[in-house]
């Protein structure tokens, strides 16, 4: 059997994300993304406050930058509708627009493994 590209690359992390975005857009700085809930698209925050769309197409990443006035919220998340025929409509399963507004905001509570780091650090 052929094996042609990799059917499930995905992004898992933001940091997969903004090596994506490196990648993808050449002399671009990514400093923050939000990821679909299936891993094929992502969000990213560049940093001049611009926005650029990745989306995975069989073993690379295509990326665009697209203004913010392309996205739309729906049911299952969220749509950005780029204009361009080629790169199409692109879903962010899973991605509501509280998380779009977090885009580049610094965390405000600590995550599970800075807790169990802090727990530890108190028992020792």
């Amino acid at each position: 059997m052929l094996k042609i590209g990799r059917p499930d690359r995905m992004m898992r992390t933001i940091d997969e994300a903004l090596d994506a975005a490196h990648d993808a857009l050449p002399g671009t700085q990514a400093v923050d993304a939000v990821i679909s809930a299936d891993g094929r698209a992502a969000l990213v925050l560049l940093s001049d406050a611009r926005i650029a769309l990745l989306r995975i197409r069989g073993r690379r990443v295509a990326g665009l930058e697209v203004a913010w006035p392309m996205l739309r919220q729906t049911y299952d998340g969220i749509v950005v509708e780029t204009g361009d025929r080629r790169f199409g409509d692109v879903a962010l399963v899973g991605v509501t627009a509280l998380d779009i507004r977090r885009l580049g905001q610094v965390p405000m509570a600590p995550t599970i493994a800075q807790m169990v780091a802090m727990d530890e650090l108190a028992d020792a």
